[in-house]
């Protein structure tokens, strides 16, 4: 008998109790004994010591920093503690969907890869969303596939795919520990950017030839008050830019040296930006790579720029004269780029959503009853039917 793969899930998380109690139910609640869930909490005040004391597993492992860390050291600590088998993150406001990890285990039992990443279904809680009910969005594809991992990575360069389609550790990405130390002994550390999910999507894809893509969710990734990313890049009048001045604020890991910073300190609002400084970062792991062109990523970073385009274009200015760069030749080659990629980026978001049931309507209060009610909707196979007998469900549930 095979024996069920050791797997590893952090939560790391800092003063943010309200949404980590149900994070964390939607890990204690998979139907998975070889299990380690390990919380680092990044210093807390509040009342997260307690909400994981309360949650009684014996698979939860509960680690504090002892000081106040920044985002990819905090990662750092918290990796440090695991002793091997695979490993996830997710964040404290994201989630599981339920017996993702008994399917984890039979899709690394069927093949031989070192990394397995899944798409994932997405929730916005009620008060970012200002519904009374959280908008949940249900992946309904299904199947597994074998990935080149340069091929796809050149692909996320060209800005034709996302990062998140690459082995990242985070929200649906789990990574054989192996690979994660073979990074280490190269760099000195796990994660070499002050943004570790980006920059394990670029090291991991550096170092494995293929992994594995399922298009079946096996994560929820949540957008809350809390959610950094939220913060910097939503264009929305009611964000909450808290958690993006204390990501600024902190003694992170320096943005690297060829691309600058804006007068302010702040990075470019880009994540196009972002994988680009991931991929320099991770340089060090592709040592029979070519060098990249900064003219072509900086006009890639231009085409992909959405709503903070005139922002971007200030920091695209600067990163020109930082190396020299014709501005006014890369803009031009931005402009024929901007014909083609926001479109493909669009028609893959229509694509994906005609692939997806949409919902604002079901009474889901929170990650753990979106994870519920992802699984029973991909379990069912008529949309209505599955509508009013998960709203039954919930009501019940009564959070």
């Amino acid at each position: 008998m095979t024996t069920a793969p050791k797997i590893n899930v952090i939560i790391p998380t800092r003063e943010r109790c309200d949404v980590l109690e149900k994070s964390l139910r939607t890990v204690t609640a998979q139907n998975y004994d070889n299990l380690e869930i390990i919380v680092s909490d990044n210093f807390s005040s509040d009342d997260t010591a307690d909400v994981v004391r309360r949650a009684n597993d014996r698979r939860i492992r509960y680690i504090n920093t002892g000081k106040r860390l920044s985002m990819s050291h905090n990662w750092e600590f918290a990796l440090s503690h695991v002793e091997d088998g695979w490993v996830t993150f997710i964040g404290d406001d994201d989630g599981l969907l339920p017996s993702s990890l008994s399917g984890l285990a039979d899709i690394i039992s069927g093949t031989d890869v070192d990394a397995v990443r899944s798409s994932c279904c997405t929730y916005v809680w009620p008060h970012v969303s200002g519904h009374e009910n959280g908008e949940l969005i249900v992946p309904m594809e299904s199947g597994i596939e074998m990935r080149d991992s340069s091929r796809w990575q050149r692909k996320v360069l060209r800005g034709v795919e996302k990062y998140t389609q690459l082995p990242m550790i985070y929200n649906g990405g789990f990574i054989r520990l192996s690979v994660l130390n073979q990074i280490r002994e190269k760099t000195g550390t796990y994660f070499g950017s002050c943004i570790p999910d980006v920059y394990s999507a670029m090291a991991i894809s550096s170092v494995i030839d293929r992994y594995v893509y399922s298009h079946a969710p096996l994560a929820i990734s949540g957008t809350s008050k809390h959610s950094t990313g939220h913060s910097v890049y939503s264009v929305s009048s009611g964000r909450n830019p808290s958690p993006g001045l204390k990501f600024y604020s902190e003694g992170n890991i320096a943005f690297h040296a060829d691309l600058p910073l804006y007068s302010d300190g702040s990075q470019p609002v880009s994540l196009q930006a972002l994988v680009y400084e991931s991929y320099l970062q991770s340089s060090i792991l592709r040592p029979m790579a070519s060098n990249t062109d900064h003219a072509q990523q900086l006009a890639i970073i231009l085409a992909m720029s959405g709503a903070h385009r005139e922002s971007i274009e200030e920091w695209g200015g600067m990163f020109a004269q930082m190396h020299g760069l014709d501005f006014d030749a890369v803009k031009r080659s931005a402009s024929l780029k901007r014909i083609f990629l926001p479109s493909l980026a669009a028609a893959k978001k229509l694509g994906n959503a005609v692939n997806s049931i949409i919902t604002d309507k079901l009474p889901i209060k929170d990650i753990f009853e979106a994870s519920i009610a992802s699984s029973v909707i991909r379990s069912s196979k008529g949309r209505r039917d599955t509508m009013r007998y998960l709203a039954t469900r919930l009501i019940r549930h009564g959070g």
